[in-house]
């Protein structure tokens, strides 16, 4: 079968870690392309045609990348199957248009757009154009979060009646920022903690454990550290002592779900977890309990420090720590070689090319996530 050509919008002249404004192409959807053979890379588009090429010589690709200074061009493209769109979510609206006005499959990172209107607006487009979307958010095609569903779907811990989870975001500093990130203070911006890492871990929450029933819904949002020194991450110099924090720190959600059992997600923003754990996820049966703890160093939708799996199934049972990387062993060889940062992006790709919707949002999807977000917000009087 021929490979799924892709063209890609957002990768830089850049490398290294995650801590830096556009580097997310490189770290996680650039070498998941590169290394499964279901896909090439056959484009590149970023603000210039020249910035494009910049990103084509910096990576040493083959000659035959093309480059793009447009999203118009691109998506016009011929010999472009899927159209990869990893850029800070307040350009996702431009970027994204063409591509479905040209019927491209699209693939948009989290969220998709920067407020429930432009989420709307794509959705419907997508919808007209009959073409195939995809929403990064991760985490659903975590190993870990498979072998949580697996474990409910086989009944071992019973009937769910309860779930708690205690969230902590010290893995980004709550006192500093990098410039050229402003955006990620500001809650009209869409792409903060609340819409980034709560919402990430929250569509992880439902595709586990089902929708919240939304007339008990009840929520807090609060912003306890609300200015922020912002840093020049080349130089060291602080370039703004006090830019002024609108969005939350702070998030706490409850409510019943449509099964019938009972939720907490609290989020904090702080310097430190006194559990070593950036989430505690409780899932609580009339037969056992279920435990996922992701280290404090790493975010829900990335785990590239390895989370871990506990089951307790009756009283005199010892807890047993759960091997999910075990199902990596067959039939997938799209993601073999790529680092813990890269895998779950990885495994994304791999189930949009074996047709796996399960294992990843649509636009249909996501609209539901930025829905429950929207109605989150607006209970606890935060817009």
């Amino acid at each position: 079968m021929a490979p799924i050509r892709v063209g890609l919008i957002g990768l830089g002249a850049v490398s290294g870690g995650m801590m830096a404004p556009g580097r997310w192409a490189y770290c996680a959807h650039f070498p998941s392309i590169l290394k499964s053979p279901a896909y090439e890379l056959v484009a590149l588009a970023n603000s210039t045609v020249e910035s494009a090429q910049r990103s084509i010589d910096f990576h040493k690709l083959p000659s035959t990348v093309k480059a793009y200074g447009s999203p118009e061009d691109l998506a016009k493209d011929p010999d472009v199957d899927l159209i990869v769109v990893s850029v800070n979510v307040q350009k996702h609206l431009f970027l994204t248009k063409p591509a479905l006005q040209s019927g491209k499959d699209v693939f948009v990172e989290w969220p998709l757009g920067a407020s429930l209107e432009e989420a709307e607006e794509l959705t419907k487009l997508a919808r007209e154009a009959g073409v195939k979307t995809v929403v990064g958010a991760q985490g659903r095609a975590s190993p870990v979060v498979s072998a949580v569903r697996k474990i409910l779907a086989e009944g071992k811990i019973g009937k769910v009646i309860s779930s708690h989870v205690f969230g902590c975001t010290s893995y980004a500093p709550i006192d500093f920022w990098i410039k050229g990130a402003e955006y990620y203070l500001e809650m009209k911006s869409g792409g903060n903690p609340f819409y980034i890492s709560f919402g990430h871990f929250l569509d992880s929450f439902t595709h586990v454990l089902g929708d919240f029933k939304l007339d008990t819904l009840q929520s807090i949002l609060d912003t306890q550290c609300t200015t922020v020194s912002v840093l020049d991450m080349e130089t060291g110099e602080v370039v703004n002592p006090a830019y002024t924090r609108t969005a939350p720190d702070h998030i706490i959600v409850q409510g019943r779900l449509e099964s019938g059992a009972v939720a907490s997600i609290s989020f904090r923003g702080t310097k430190l977890a006194i559990n070593d754990s950036s989430i505690q996820w409780i899932i609580s049966g009339t037969e056992g309990e279920i435990e996922i703890t992701v280290p404090a160093s790493s975010q829900w939708q990335v785990q590239d420090a390895q989370p871990k799996l506990r089951l307790k199934i009756n009283k005199e049972a010892e807890v047993e720590e759960v091997d999910y990387d075990a199902e990596l062993d067959t039939d997938h060889d799209d993601v073999a070689g790529l680092d813990r940062t890269a895998l779950n992006i990885g495994l994304v790709y791999e189930a949009y090319r074996k047709g796996d919707t399960d294992r990843y949002p649509t636009f249909e999807d996501a609209l539901k996530l930025h829905k429950l977000l929207h109605r989150i917000a607006t209970v606890a009087n935060f817009i």
